[in-house]
């Protein structure tokens, strides 16, 4: 008697095997594409990531959208931005709540833009009692009690960034 397996044997613990990998790794593949849902605090990370792109949110921030310049199509995206607010600094340095209009016959609650250099709409997000101050410019993110203090870091990069000529 000889000891050992069959070839048809072998196949199929080759073939078995197989599934299982392809499997395995298809399903590591997914995981990998999968992005986290916006939020505050990584908003700008995951959009500097994707270069020039808009970022259009509605139903109360629940669904959000990405669009690429100069293109009709969106790409729905994952969302956490549950109740936000956003504001904007009138001529009078005050902060002005913002109306972005509808989108699919629905109010939109955000529309932010990020460039591929690094630069962003300049916004103010109020989330849970706390102000977000997003520069316009590379600058990271700001925390604010009230949106009076973010208004207050909005005008000061504006002057700063108004008076770069005086440098050169």
């Amino acid at each position: 008697m000889k000891k050992g397996f069959s070839l048809i044997e072998l196949l199929i613990v080759i073939a078995i095997i197989s599934l299982f990998g392809f499997l395995v790794f298809d399903f590591l593949k997914k995981a990998e594409i999968r992005q986290d849902p916006y939020t505050i605090k990584n908003l700008q990370k995951i959009l500097r990531d994707q270069g020039d792109v808009e970022l259009i949110c509605i139903n109360k921030c629940t669904q959000c959208f990405t669009r690429a310049p100069g293109s009709k199509t969106l790409q729905e995206t994952g969302s956490d931005l549950k109740k936000i607010q956003a504001y904007t600094v009138d001529k009078s340095d005050n902060p002005q709540k913002i109306e972005f209009g509808r989108l699919k016959d629905r109010p939109v609650c955000l529309r932010y833009r990020h460039y591929a250099n690094g630069s962003s709409t300049q916004i103010i997000l109020k989330s849970e009692e706390k102000f977000f101050y997003f520069p316009s410019y590379f600058g990271e993110v700001s925390v604010h009690d009230s949106a009076e203090d973010a208004a207050e870091a909005w005008i000061k990069d504006t002057k700063i960034l108004r008076n770069r000529g005086n440098y050169y």
